[in-house]
């Protein structure tokens, strides 16, 4: 970031709107470099890479303005003085001596937002009112600065102690079905607080914004030869009697057993508790009485007559009036930083209908897919998309629930999770038979959907399909007795499938080398426990199978494609 030139003895303030991530971007700030002596605000940076309602420059982000609170220390150490008391700070094309970067344009050309402004009325932009120009004040040892956007969303509270909280309104997160009026999305910014010591009041403060809100989207598509899927049907999970409901809705749900682990709203509140020493902090935590808790959570709604999509790339992801027509997201509350994750779950009875316009059906009832803790806990300023695949592989039924378990041979659910975290795509697949065996290999999300590659390890963990539990996994040098938790790597053929595995089991002699985890492993962000995740590293690119040995020796068997 370029030094502003000062041209009298106080040092000018430039405030500038940006984040740690690629939601604000990390494009080098082109800022002024003519200033005066008078507090300003201003800064440019990248345009957002995800979808929501503000997209753009850092101005539109913002909804061009937000709100600052700044105090200074007294002579008493430990007491503090207001100077921008909830200022609201606005963008503007006018320069003035308090918006030096108010041009269109620098000398040289280069292209840049307008600058920010904050002398005049503010409370049109949330502010208190009239509003003065600052400058600094060299008998005072720091500067203490917080922000946040939009600005009528924040209110800071100062105290003679300095500033300990503010309170946030207008918190909004999809969760229960709707089909009225769409709740009120606008994005929450938070800045990270800023302590500026004396000897560096020539130089910028910098507020790096980062928001609050999560986006979360949950497709499926079909690859069943000579059939499509016309309805589907989703069980809730009933917290209160431990077991599942009967299918309900046909609202994309994922349920969890534990209770209160979703939450949503459409005009929550959150406070921010700040922490000054010994390094500047915040905490943020939702009030719980003005959020809905419970443990379903809706996406779109399929339909009966759905037209499901037939490839990864063109997933049928239902209706909503809280959905994005566009992008597909749903915004959501992020999950509160102390809950634990744990993995969410989804079933669903669906009917297939034959292509050739006979009229021939097949109900399958009671297919089930869990998708790994590591994936579900919902963080701040990330988007989640969760892809399951029906294809013919199952292991619901097509006899009667509960007494004919006769599955239709072959038809699987794969749950592919892309989570983008600070601009980092990351995939995993879960291909859930009984149990679901999950994949992850980091980097390996493409415009074209997941892709794993050679030399980079591929990570997996075996799961029970009800509850979503680890297995514990153990590696033999031979087939041997068949043990349960035995988990191997083979080559195989290409175009092979999990149903070729079933009839005909992978060779010895074709076996790859791998590693069971001695030691707790960080993947996709989350800690997964030592003997519950195993690893290999292909060195060709070809096709792989993974078996694993559950209970009475009974295989489960996971297709991996490796390409260069």
């Amino acid at each position: 970031m370029k030094k502003l030139q000062f041209l009298l003895a106080a040092a000018a303030i430039t405030f500038a709107g940006c984040s740690s991530d690629s939601y604000l971007g990390d494009e080098e700030f082109a800022l002024s470099q003519e200033t005066t002596g008078a507090s300003a605000f201003g800064g440019n940076a990248g345009r957002m890479v995800r979808a929501t309602s503000n997209t753009g420059t850092v101005a539109e982000m913002l909804d061009h303005h937000f709100k600052v609170y700044g105090v200074k220390e007294t002579a008493t150490a430990g007491t503090f003085t207001d100077v921008f008391q909830n200022y609201a700070v606005w963008d503007n094309t006018t320069k003035t001596t308090s918006n030096p970067d108010g041009d269109a344009a620098d000398a040289d050309n280069k292209s840049r937002m307008n600058g920010w402004e904050y002398v005049g009325d503010g409370s049109a932009k949330g502010g208190l009112g009239t509003q003065t120009i600052k400058y600094w004040d060299y008998s005072a040892p720091n500067y203490h600065f917080v922000a946040g956007s939009p600005a009528s969303a924040f209110t800071f509270d100062g105290a003679a102690t300095g500033i300990t909280t503010a309170t946030v309104t207008g918190l909004a997160g999809h969760l229960n079905p709707n089909t009225g009026t769409g709740i009120t999305t606008n994005p929450i910014y938070i800045a990270d607080p800023v302590n500026v010591a004396k000897t560096n009041y020539n130089q910028e403060v910098l507020l790096s914004f980062k928001r609050q809100q999560t986006f979360v989207r949950v497709g499926f598509f079909e690859t069943i030869p000579g059939y499509s899927v016309t309805e589907i049907k989703f069980y809730p999970y009933d917290q209160a009697n431990s077991k599942w409901g009967t299918p309900a809705t046909d609202n994309i749900t994922l349920a969890s057993t534990a209770a209160d682990y979703f939450m949503g709203s459409n005009n929550g509140k959150a406070t921010i508790t700040y922490t000054w020493a010994p390094t500047p902090s915040y905490t943020f935590v939702n009030d719980g009485t003005t959020m809905t808790k419970q443990n379903n959570w809706y996406g779109g709604k399929l339909g009966t007559g759905i037209t499901m999509g037939t490839t990864s790339t063109a997933p049928s992801w239902g209706t909503d009036s809280d959905m994005n027509t566009t992008s597909k997201y749903f915004t959501v509350i992020p999950s509160p930083s102390a809950l634990t994750a744990q993995p969410l779950l989804i079933k669903c009875d669906y009917v297939l209908t034959a292509d050739d316009g006979k009229g021939e059906t097949i109900k399958v009832s009671g297919a089930t897919a869990a998708i790994p803790a590591a994936f579900c806990k919902w963080n701040p300023n990330t988007s989640y998309t969760y892809l399951f695949k029906i294809s013919d592989n199952t292991n619901g039924t097509t006899g009667t629930p509960g007494t004919d378990l006769e599955g239709l041979f072959p038809i699987t659910f794969d749950a592919a999770v892309i989570a983008e975290i600070d601009g980092t795509q990351q995939g995993t697949i879960t291909t859930v038979s009984t149990p679901s065996i999950t994949t992850y290999q980091e980097g390996s999300v493409t415009a074209e959907g997941i892709k794993y590659k050679k030399n980079t390890p591929i990570y997996f963990t075996v799961q029970n399909d009800e509850t979503g539990a680890l297995k514990t996994l153990t590696a033999l040098s031979n087939y041997g007795t068949p043990v349960e938790g035995n988990i191997q790597v083979y080559v195989t053929d290409p175009g092979k499938t999990e149903a070729d595995m079933a009839l005909v089991r992978p060779v010895d002699g074709n076996k790859f080398t791998t590693t069971i985890g001695a030691a707790a492993q960080a993947i996709n962000g989350q800690e997964v426990p030592s003997g519950n995740w195993a690893s290999f590293t292909p060195t060709v690119a070809r096709t792989y199978v993974i078996e694993y040995t559950g209970d009475g020796g009974v295989h489960t068997y996971k297709i991996v494609k490796v390409e260069e």
